[in-house]
């Protein structure tokens, strides 16, 4: 079989550059490249490289998603390769790959390709596959970051020598140990990173405007919060000893986050932000899995979008089939689809390069989150000259009668607020329009202090 680089495929310096640093890292190491860069290609054009130098090679690919594996066997399949789809009902892949382990030990074939998922990698069947690979196999884990996590990670065939890992998020949200374990596979090294900075300034990905929208919570949700706060502090300094009260306080603190998470008003802004600046196609809206007047907020702006704004939205969530995924993908590219409304399932990986405008309704604090999302809206596209990013930050309630600047209560709420402004700085440090961002929330920061955030 032959395995090389499409002849339509000119790759870009750094991407060359990647590939000789993975080469001086003894051909292992993880390569820190953001969203929308082109990892998939660089982490073929490796193995294509080393195809050619070894001659031989049993490759395996292992990515989070069925739908990421999907693009990922399109993308061997360009380079002239037949891999194995070795994910889904076991009975079904495991004679297929069994055959051409066989074909690839007899010397029958000098390279076979197998494309799984993190779940079926860590089952049995595939364990036991891998354990009687040979030494000179290549991993390929892309979204790597998930094999910090100790039981995924002690999955990794210890015997393999060639080694890659691909992300654009590789240090693992309040885990550092986690980011230890995962670089200590792949060769000790982050041996390759090219920014979204550099990425944007040298034109590889798009620019962007970013607009951060500040929400008030309604009169229940501030009633809730008030109590759930005085709940808070009377455990706080009971938790510093006692372990039945932390775990108290962590419930009601995650209740508490959850009013953030689902406010009731963030509808309700971005109706009224619809209504003025109108609506528009390849739309990406993100949503949390909270609810809204007792509907999923998934589905209450799913119906939002098509009444009143006679948009064609569609769900994009993990109750639809990969192959309305697959549909709804390219239904969103022609246009046809004028917005998804996701909650998880657009976070990583999944190719939307149509996209122009994405409304971040709701986010967590975790890095990777926020940063993955934003990668699928900078992607270029013929038809997008810039893409806008509309960021839906919930402000605490002014509860002046119960707080004072010195008190646990400001410091939780300043805490909090902390988690949204490193996204705001990650966001509007980048932004066509950052100093018009900044304004928005300048008098937030002043007032909790978090002017250096």
């Amino acid at each position: 079989m032959v395995f090389l680089l499409p002849t339509y495929i000119n790759l870009r310096e750094y991407q060359r550059n990647a590939i000789q640093s993975w080469y001086n890292n003894s051909q292992q190491g993880l390569l820190e490249m953001a969203t929308g860069t082109g990892k998939t290609i660089t982490a073929l054009a490796i193995a294509a490289d080393l195809f050619s130098i070894t001659k031989r090679t049993n490759i395996i690919i292992v990515t989070p998603f069925n739908q990421l594996s999907t693009q990922w066997i399109k993308e061997c399949r360009d380079f002239g390769l037949r891999p194995v789809k070795a994910y889904g009902d076991s009975k079904k892949w495991t004679p297929h790959l069994d055959d051409n382990l066989r074909a690839f030990k007899k010397e029958l074939t000098n390279i076979t390709v197998t494309v799984t998922t993190n779940a079926t990698f860590s089952l049995k069947p595939m364990q036991e596959r891998l354990r009687r690979m040979s030494e000179e196999t290549l991993i390929i884990v892309d979204e790597a970051h998930y094999f910090g996590a100790k039981n995924l990670n002690s999955k990794l065939p210890k015997h393999f020598k060639y080694r890659l890992a691909l992300s654009a998020t590789p240090t693992r949200w309040m885990d550092e140990e986690g980011t230890d374990r995962l670089i200590s596979y792949f060769g000790n090294k982050v041996v390759y990173s090219f920014s979204l900075k550099e990425a944007i300034k040298e034109g590889y990905l798009t620019e962007y405007y970013y607009y951060p929208r500040l929400v008030h919570l309604n009169d229940e949700e501030t009633e809730d919060y008030i109590e759930l706060t005085n709940k808070i502090k009377k455990l706080y300094h009971q938790s510093k000893s006692n372990s039945d009260a932390k775990e108290s306080m962590e419930r009601l603190a995650l209740k508490r986050a959850r009013i953030i998470y689902s406010a009731h008003n963030k509808v309700e802004e971005l109706t009224a932000l619809l209504k003025k600046s109108g609506s528009s196609s390849h739309s990406l809206f993100y949503c949390g899995d909270g609810q809204y007047q007792e509907q999923r907020q998934v589905d209450a702006i799913t119906e939002l979008l098509s009444t009143e704004f006679k948009m064609n939205a569609k769900r994009f969530t993990s109750k639809e089939s990969n192959m309305e995924r697959e549909e709804l993908l390219s239904s969103f590219e022609s246009g046809e689809t004028e917005a998804l409304v996701a909650i998880k399932c657009l976070d990583e990986g999944i190719d939307v390069p149509a996209t122009k405008t994405a409304y971040l309704i709701a986010s967590s604090g975790n890095p990777k989150e926020f940063i993955q999302r934003r990668g699928r809206v900078l992607r270029k596209h013929p038809d997008k000259k810039y893409a806008v990013i509309h960021d839906f930050i919930v402000v605490p309630p002014n509860l002046e009668e119960i707080s004072t600047a010195q008190d646990e209560y400001y410091n939780m709420v300043r805490n909090q607020l902390k988690k949204e402004f490193h996204r705001f700085r990650e966001f509007s440090n980048l932004a066509i329009n950052g100093p018009e961002a900044e304004e928005v929330i300048w008098e937030l920061k002043k007032e909790f202090n978090l002017l250096d955030v």
